[in-house]
């Protein structure tokens, strides 16, 4: 059985994501309007830069049954975060290669999106 604060979590982790590919998707349009097809798949490559890794977070670390061990769940909340972070450098690495000349949108984008984290907290608080 979850318990209500799991499935609150799961819930919170969905909004956020469906905000940060919303966020995406409008960015994409606002870069395509500005600067064409190019420069529009950048800015959603940059929404893909901050949701991925936010999502595998979450799948990382909401359904984890209860740990009564402090440490268990210190290990694996680092283990998440190292997971996180390669995941994030390498899909930087893989934007800088496909949009090199459109790297602008994918910053612009990502930064967008990670106010999104930002706005799930003060909308939950």
């Amino acid at each position: 059985m979850i318990n209500r604060p799991r499935l609150r979590n799961m819930r919170l982790a969905g909004a956020i994501l469906g905000g940060q590919i919303f966020t995406g998707l409008v960015f994409a349009v606002l870069f395509g309007l500005l600067g064409g097809a190019e420069p529009a798949k950048a800015a959603f490559f940059g929404a893909l830069v901050a949701a991925v890794p936010g999502l595998w977070m979450a799948l990382w670390m909401l359904p984890r049954r209860r740990e009564v061990r402090a440490e268990s769940m210190a290990r694996a909340f680092y283990m998440g975060e190292l997971g996180k972070l390669g995941l994030t450098v390498g899909l930087f690495f893989a934007a800088a290669l496909l949009f090199g000349q459109h790297f602008l949108p994918v910053l612009v984008t990502y930064v967008a999106c990670l106010v999104c984290y930002w706005l799930g907290l003060i909308l939950t608080r």
